[in-house]
This record gives C-alpha cells, structure tokens and sequence, in this order.
C-alpha cells in the first residue's frame, strides 16, 4: 500500500483545500454539508439520498482511483474505509483476474458486493439485526472490533485499509473471526448494562449517561405487542440521546426513519441538527448533523453534561 495516500482532518476548510488539490472525499460530512468530488461519495446531510459509498464505492468504481490514491477523509468507520479500499482498488473484484498470480485467481475474484450491502445496512438501518448472519456478517463483525474503536487519525485509517485487504485475501486472519463474535456478544452484555445502570427517561427521551459503547440497538427495546417497527409506540424508547464515555460526544438515534418522522416531522432529527447549530450559534459545516436517523454533536468535539441537557431539552420541544 506504499502508493495510497490518506489525509485525515475534521475541518472543513481543510478538506475542501485537499479536494482542491485532487483528494478525493470520501464520507466528508460536516454537519449536513457534505465535501464532494465527481463520485460523490457520502450519504449524509444533503447527500443523504444516495446509497452508501461502500455499495457504490465497490459496485460503481471499483479502482477509479488506483492511478491516484489520494483519498480525504474525517472519520473512521466500515463504510468509509471500504469504500477508499474499493476505489484504490486494494480488495478482491471479479475485474482482478488479469492482475493476480494464477494461484490468487479464486481469492482475488470474490464478489464482495455482498458484503458492501451488509456494511450499508449495518451504518444506516441497524435496528433488530443480526450482523452474524448477514451475508459475510462475520467479516464485518470482525473488522469492527478490530479497528472501528481504534484511534482516530491517519495512522489508524492506513491499518483500516489494511485490515479489510488482510481478512479478505489471508486465510491465516479468520483466526480473529470467532474473537470478533465473542467481543459482539460482550457489546451487548455492556448494552443491557448501560441501559439498566446508566440511563435515565427525560420526559419521552432516553438519555444514556456515560455510555461505554454503541448499543442503540438494545437500548430502543422493541415492543412488538405495542405496534410496528415503524411506529414509535413500537419501541420502548424511540428516541435515545447518548452521552459517550471517553471520547464525550453526544448521539441521537431513532430505529428508522418513519419514526423519526413520526416524532419530528418531515427531515427527522436533520430537523432537531438544525435547531442545536442555531442554539449554539455553529455553523452547518461545523456543528451538529447527520441523517434524519442519527447523527450528533460536532465530530471531535467533547460535550458536558450541561450540553447533554440542552440536547435533550430542545427534543423534547420539537417532539410531536
């Protein structure tokens, strides 16, 4: 990977100076603006219509940029990196069979669209899924614990790349596969346990203090004697805000976007992203965004507990 080029920054101004100069984006969303290129490729924001730039990455341009592989990017997740991989053309294709020794043909030729659907449902529609069984399910299960809790610069976004290319093509790596299901299942434990020891319900919202991992999937509860997946009085708790231990930034997340809608009208919580950057006097590039299922506070930026009120006081008002 000597040729590959990544740039990490959480500045906009940055960013937009590195696509000036040929990056090429890839996931850049600030707030609900999104950094773009020709491809563009995010799916957040204003470009939130499009499919994730994993499918379209892998599917549409797979190895547009070999020749140049200068990529941009402001944060670390499955989509992402994928998608730098694919364009860079660094993973198994069905169009790498004329660039691969005979004995690497079987390995080199996967199809991992697949996969790319599984990472787009796991980053945009999560609720009530079970990763493991999800078509190469395992792969991502096992990614994920190996580099998406890892640290937060280019120097992690070079081993991200990497870890795709060594568990896609290297026999040796499903060593970590059975570690990676193992560590899923601990998630969950700490999910349940956050809910029970460190959550509190705030008029209609849960609020998770100090949460010690990602489990909006457990802490929605679902109620399937109360209503539909797509009716709000079909969760427990359809809206959750938390507070992440460590790192301190502030998620909000709805199981999907009809009962985000339901709560907050049309454009979900974009519209709740709004009404923060407003409060807080931050512009959009900068502030709080994200989709109209989840999104939060600036990328990098530590919230209080005092910031964690105003979130969740400002839902409350906006909630139908």
């Amino acid at each position: 990977m000597a040729n590959i080029t990544i740039a990490y920054s959480k500045d906009v101004e940055k960013v937009e100076g590195y696509v000036a100069a040929g990056y090429c984006p890839v996931e850049c969303s600030f707030g609900g603006v999104s950094v773009v290129d020709e491809l563009e490729l995010d799916h957040h924001g204003e470009k939130s219509g499009l499919e994730s730039v994993a499918i379209r990455a892998y599917r549409d341009f797979f190895g547009a940029r070999a020749e140049d592989p200068r990529f941009v990017i402001n944060h670390i997740d499955a989509d992402s990196i994928f998608a730098v991989a694919s364009l860079a053309g660094l993973l198994p294709h069905p169009s790498q069979a004329d660039k691969v020794k005979p004995f690497q043909v079987k390995t080199w030729t996967q199809d991992l669209l697949p996969l790319a659907e599984t990472i787009s449902v796991v980053d945009t529609d999560p609720i009530g899924r079970d990763v493991l069984s999800m078509p190469m399910g395992d792969i991502l299960t096992t990614w994920n614990a190996l580099f998406s809790a890892n640290a937060d610069d280019e120097l992690a976004a070079y081993a991200a790349v990497e870890g795709w290319r060594r568990l896609l093509t290297q026999p040796s790596a499903q060593v970590f596969v059975s570690a990676a299901e193992e560590s899923e299942k601990q998630r969950q434990v700490s999910a349940l346990a956050d809910l029970s020891e460190r959550s509190e319900k705030v008029g209609d919202v849960l609020a998770i203090r100090q949460s010690r991992m990602f489990g909006f999937d457990i802490w929605y509860q679902r109620r399937p004697e109360s209503g539909a997946p797509t009716e709000a009085r079909g969760w427990a708790n359809p809206m959750v805000v938390s507070w992440l231990e460590g790192p301190e930034n502030i998620t909000v997340a709805c199981p999907n976007q009809k009962v985000a809608e339901e709560l907050l009208g049309e454009g979900g919580l974009r519209n709740v992203f709004r009404e923060l950057n407003a409060h807080y006097g931050l512009a959009e590039t900068s502030g709080f965004g994200g989709r109209e299922t989840i999104g939060g506070s600036p990328r990098g930026q530590k919230m209080t507990e005092e910031d964690l009120q105003v979130v969740i006081a400002i839902i409350q008002r906006m909630m139908k």
